[in-house]
């Protein structure tokens, strides 16, 4: 049986498609494979996520164990990921191999080429690279 974890929404996020859609990713993931619980419980990161071509922000605040989806981008996010909405769910098909994200098969190859041309940014990725790590790790479906 899985520990628990905590992923809720703040005000306001609840009617948020997005935010719903990511929380469900995340639950279902952590339940189908409890090793990314272990991810899940060390992240203490706010991550912003703006979806460009769908006008959507979100503020995704892991606190070590628990994670509040914020509509917007709440105060200073340590991590910004802004990307049309099709990336942001390719990011979700990259493999995950030896605990890094795999980019060299076609779904990880489009990720690459999609950071490369600036259609997925992500600022604060040298920073907070172990966040990002950890992040991709529990996105991953693969």
């Amino acid at each position: 049986m899985i520990e628990s974890f905590d992923i809720k929404f703040a005000e306001g996020a609840e009617d948020i498609g997005l935010a719903i859609m990511l929380r469900d990713l995340l639950s279902q993931n952590i339940e189908q494979n409890p090793q990314k619980l272990s991810d899940f419980r060390k992240l203490r990161l706010r991550i912003g996520l703006r979806v460009t071509d769908a006008g959507i922000d979100l503020t995704l605040d892991f606190q070590g164990g628990a994670l509040t989806i914020h509509p917007g981008i709440q105060a200073r996010p340590q991590l910004l990921i802004m990307s049309e909405a099709d990336m942001v769910m390719a990011l979700s098909n990259v493999k995950i191999r030896w605990g890094l994200p795999y980019y060299f098969d076609q779904p990880g190859k489009e990720v690459l080429e999609a950071i490369r041309s600036g259609r997925i940014r992500i600022k604060g990725m040298i920073r907070h690279l172990v966040g990002l790590v950890r992040l991709s790790r529990i996105m991953s479906v693969r």
